[in-house]
């Protein structure tokens, strides 16, 4: 009876637990650059923008890329009944990219990190022409293509393949979805991509990393991409 009880209790904590770790999982920073002003949110897709930062992610550092130069990007968080985040107090460049990443803590005993980009200026034809990001473990760069955008996921640098890519659209909805061959590409088309911003989700669970985060160990890690860029064709 007692061995009984113990299985039922040990399967509700299960339970509860996967529920809890579904629901965390489903939000995740966002960069995006509009009326010249760059905005960090967490939310489900693009288009949902009113969730509260958690204090980690409030904390996390945008970076800008214009040309040869990198600088930190001055913040202010807002909160309003349309927008929960951060907003850049200067304007951006339009060709600038912009990046950002963090790590969210420990959680199941799984070390949680965020990658965020912003893929600004004229769409490269060619992934010759991408220029990788230094110390962002996880990125994406996107290529102008004649059916569509090709993207290109690295991985320290490398060529990600197997990966799962998630294409949203402006209003939130997926658009598209692939996986990523030997080079890292997953390729969508003009269909797919919609007019205004749209944005890609990758994630990559490594079962056999191990440290900690503060106190707190670990013994995996679970690393989230997030990128937005604006449908080449309205450029």
């Amino acid at each position: 009876m007692k061995l009984y009880i113990y299985t039922i209790i040990r399967l509700l904590v299960f339970s509860v637990l996967l529920l809890t770790s579904q629901t965390a999982n489903a939000h995740f920073p966002w960069l995006v650059v509009e009326g010249g002003k760059a905005n960090y949110f967490f939310g489900e897709d693009p288009s949902n923008r009113t969730y509260r930062l958690p204090p980690t992610i409030a904390k996390a550092e945008i970076m800008m890329r214009s040309g040869a130069d990198k600088s930190v990007v001055e913040t202010k968080l807002i909160e309003s009944e349309k927008f929960v985040g951060k907003q850049s107090v200067n304007s951006i460049p339009d060709k600038a990219e912009l990046m950002s990443r963090v790590v969210f803590g420990v959680y199941n005993g799984a070390k949680l990190q965020y990658y965020t980009q912003h893929l600004g200026g004229v769409m490269p034809k060619s992934f010759s022409d991408c220029k990788p990001i230094k110390d962002m473990s996880l990125q994406a760069h996107a290529v102008n293509t004649e059916k569509g955008v090709d993207i290109y996921v690295l991985w320290q640098g490398k060529p990600l393949k197997d990966a799962d890519v998630s294409l949203y659209g402006d209003e939130g909805s997926q658009e598209g979805a692939g996986v990523t061959g030997q080079d890292g590409k997953v390729s969508f088309t003009d269909e797919e991509v919609g007019k205004g911003i749209n944005g890609i989700m990758v994630g990559l669970t490594l079962t056999e990393d191990s440290g900690s985060v503060g106190d707190q160990e670990y013994d995996s890690s679970m690393h989230y991409l997030t990128a937005t860029f604006v449908d080449p064709e309205d450029k």
